[in-house]
């Protein structure tokens, strides 16, 4: 199976380092014009998919209809809410430096948060019900920084971490089998930041 994860484009609250999670934030003007970028980008690369999904939330909803509105024969947007942003809990909507250092740490837990264990297993579970549906087919998802981030740690734990910086619009790389999941290519943009 093949892997396309792109992240939603920016939000006010990204422009601003605020902690989204589950607040159902939309895209901003320059998110809006990234989601538009990468789309012209991947219809000049003639790329195609069989299915897409997408987190429930609008930044990231809105930047697949954008997208997928480039591609010729683009399959329909699918709502997968394995694919949805960590919960945050009380931490949304807190300035991201201080709050990400704190709740990064091995081990953090907080009534109300999910933890890292809790985001990998649960993203661990949506790659495998996707695995077991498509294992042949080329998919993207359009999602968020901590469920890219649970990939690419469940995919080379010793390189990626939670606190790894991904861009807005970013489009990232992989493939599954079954068993390994492998990093083909991290953090691709090709709009101007």
């Amino acid at each position: 199976m093949n892997l396309y994860l792109i992240r939603h484009g920016q939000t006010d609250q990204n422009k601003q380092y605020v902690v989204q999670g589950w607040t159902n934030n939309p895209l901003n003007e320059n998110g809006i014009e990234q989601a538009h970028e990468v789309g012209k980008y991947l219809k000049g690369e003639n790329k195609t998919f069989d299915f897409a999904f997408t987190s429930p939330l609008v930044r990231a909803s809105l930047t697949g209809e954008i997208i997928l509105s480039y591609l010729d024969n683009a399959p329909e947007l699918e709502v997968d809410y394995h694919f949805l942003e960590r919960d945050f809990g009380v931490f949304e909507n807190l300035p991201v430096p201080p709050t990400i250092k704190m709740i990064t740490e091995e081990g953090f837990s907080h009534k109300g948060y999910e933890d890292d264990k809790l985001l990998l297993k649960r993203i661990e579970n949506g790659l495998i019900n996707l695995y077991k549906k498509h294992p042949n087919d080329n998919i993207v998802i359009f999602c968020h920084s901590h469920v890219i981030k649970s990939f690419l740690i469940l995919a080379d734990p010793k390189t990626y971490h939670f606190q790894t910086l991904l861009d807005n619009g970013s489009m990232h790389d992989f493939t599954f089998d079954g068993e390994t999941l492998k990093v083909n290519e991290f953090n691709i943009t090709y709009y101007k930041k």
